[in-house]
């Protein structure tokens, strides 16, 4: 059958149509070729620029610590372990810079760079993207920086037998570690064992100037703040008064520490409440007339004069490490409900005045584990141990408090 004429010019310009449409489909393949790379390219930059960062955050401040390192290793040996563990020692390539300065301490640059090969960008003659990623950290100087540390410690009845043997060796060397070699004063340790009560210093709670009842040890009724503490009705309460129970203020031997630590026992049930409540009076300027008291008495130091620091104090460090193995128990004086509220109000008050708290969950049940996550200062700051575990957790709190007294400037 012949063909119209007709049909012979559309069959034309529908071949022509489909010609001009495949050479669009190139541009437009081309075009998201070309997006589709350089995004990958950019992504594949970033993450190494990521790497190379943390490398040298981490490394500078490592090589500032204030504490003597173990290997005594120089800051510059510090340096380049971290970069070759991360492979990138090409990329650091010896700069290395360390300022020893009576004034200013000891300050640490490092300015590693790096050139990442373009897969796709050198279509347009991008054939590489440079990066520099500079990191500088300062000590602080002898005196600048203080640390002022409180553990809060679980020795109720359920912490017997390997449990309490492992906190006492993970806290001791924690104690150790950060009261040695420092110089009197700069690191404070205030020791508050806990089970249903917590029995405070002899003495301490003549400090108190609204208090009821009798006893050694003491309860409170206001739980939602954690200013001028020697104001607030409390109650004198009956307890046990082992000598090991004992609350240590401002320790700052590291061997008279460890003692207390390794003295301590476990008996009685749980007032995780009453220990952070008891923990929080020590970063309470309000207790510096206490502290005086026990100064005299030759209970605490006297580089500790003045302690705990007013809140607007600069260049110190609070932290709280809470431990427990369990949960509030159990009704005698309040219901857990209740104590589970009264530690978080202790809690977010201490966070909202820039106190770290690190939470320890003990091989403790839900409930506890729950409470330490929500009192803890991030998730970063909570930390779910077994007795093989406790020991690294503690070292690994020690490591991060001792970065918080140095700083990154760049």
């Amino acid at each position: 059958m012949a063909r119209h004429p007709l049909n012979h010019r559309i069959a034309g310009a529908l071949r022509a149509e489909a010609g001009s449409m495949s050479v669009l489909a190139v541009f437009v393949f081309v075009a998201m070729l070309l997006m589709g790379g350089l995004a990958i390219d950019l992504m594949r930059h970033e993450n190494e620029r990521l790497r190379m960062q943390s490398t040298a955050d981490r490394a500078v401040l490592a090589a500032t610590m204030m504490r003597q390192n173990s290997a005594n290793a120089t800051p510059t040996q510090i340096i380049n372990s971290y970069f070759a563990a991360e492979g990138l020692t090409a990329q650091l390539g010896g700069r290395v810079s360390v300022v020893d300065d009576e004034e200013t301490g000891r300050t640490v640059t490092v300015v590693p760079a790096a050139s990442v090969p373009s897969l796709f960008m050198g279509l347009l003659g991008v054939d590489s993207f440079d990066m520099v990623t500079p990191a500088r950290a300062t000590e602080a100087v002898a005196g600048g920086a203080q640390i002022e540390i409180v553990m809060v410690l679980d020795v109720s009845g359920s912490m017997g037998g390997a449990k309490i043997e492992a906190m006492r060796t993970a806290a001791a060397s924690l104690a150790s570690s950060l009261l040695t070699d420092v110089d009197p004063g700069d690191v404070a340790i205030t020791l508050v064992p806990y089970d249903a009560y917590v029995l405070p210093p002899s003495g301490f709670l003549n400090s108190f100037t609204s208090v009821t009842g009798s006893g050694a040890c003491n309860d409170w009724s206001i739980w939602n703040t954690i200013l001028n503490s020697n104001l607030l009705p409390t109650t004198r309460v009956g307890c046990p008064t082992d000598s090991w129970r004992t609350v240590r203020p401002f320790q700052s031997n590291a061997v008279t520490a460890a003692a207390h630590i390794n003295s301590l026992q476990a008996a009685g049930t749980t007032s995780i409440d009453l220990g952070v409540r008891w923990g929080a009076l020590f970063f309470d300027p309000a207790m510096q007339g206490a502290i005086a008291q026990m100064i005299t008495n030759g209970e605490v130091s006297n580089v500790f004069a003045g302690r705990p620091y007013d809140w607007n104090t600069p260049n110190v460090v609070r932290a709280m490490i809470v431990l427990t193995d369990g949960e509030n128990c159990c009704g005698a004086r309040y219901s857990q409900p209740a104590q589970d509220t009264n530690t978080l109000s202790i809690c977010n008050e201490l966070k909202s005045r820039g106190v770290l708290i690190y939470s320890v969950a003990f091989q403790a049940p839900p409930a506890g584990a729950a409470l330490m996550q929500a009192c803890a200062s991030s998730p970063s700051h909570y930390f779910n141990a077994s007795t093989t575990e406790i020991l690294g957790v503690f070292e690994g709190i020690g490591n991060n408090i001792q970065t918080q007294a140095l700083r990154l400037t760049l």
